[in-house]
């Protein structure tokens, strides 16, 4: 299915309803035929067609470090700075271009839906250091090694969608 110019405020608005959290349209955003949705802490979510609506070009702003509480214990503090390092820089932006041609017909709501919760909100977390990485992913993978290799199960096997090799069969 196909987004026209027209449907990218539509298409937004269905957004703001279906995301988790205070996201709504930016008021400030420039009439430039892109949707802008913007968090209340300052995080900002763009999308614009390309290619006569048979894509859209999604991307992201980061916002500033949320305030740290006054005089923190020493192991709060590092793990701010963590968090701080780890995190999409206030003003930075990450993109991805995704195509809303599918055999399913597909509303492309739910296609920038699932493209925004798959490959760009963590990146507001978990900044991606090269195109194509995704840290959450790694975060995940590891988390999961970690949890079966305490249990003495074999560990997942990446790029098979977290099956073990025990349970693969050819």
């Amino acid at each position: 299915m196909l987004i026209t110019d027209a449907a990218v405020r539509e298409t937004a608005i269905t957004l703001t309803q279906r995301l988790e959290g205070d996201w709504t349209l930016d008021p400030n955003a420039p009439n430039d035929g892109a949707a802008h949705l913007i968090y209340t802490d300052g995080r900002a979510i763009s999308f614009r067609p390309v290619f006569g609506g048979t894509a859209v070009q999604l991307w992201i702003t980061g916002s500033a470090v949320p305030a740290q509480q006054d005089a923190p214990a020493p192991t709060k503090r590092a793990t701010h700075e963590a968090r701080t390092a780890a995190r999409l820089p206030e003003g930075h932006r990450y993109n991805k271009a995704t195509s809303l041609l599918s055999e399913d017909d597909e509303d492309p709501t739910d296609i920038i839906l699932r493209t925004l919760e798959d490959h760009l909100l963590p990146a507001f977390e978990y900044k991606p250091r090269y195109v194509g990485h995704r840290p959450w992913v790694d975060l995940f993978d590891n988390a999961l090694a970690t949890v079966t290799a305490g249990r003495g199960s074999p560990p997942a096997v990446p790029g098979e969608g977290g099956r073990s090799r025990a349970r693969t069969r050819v």
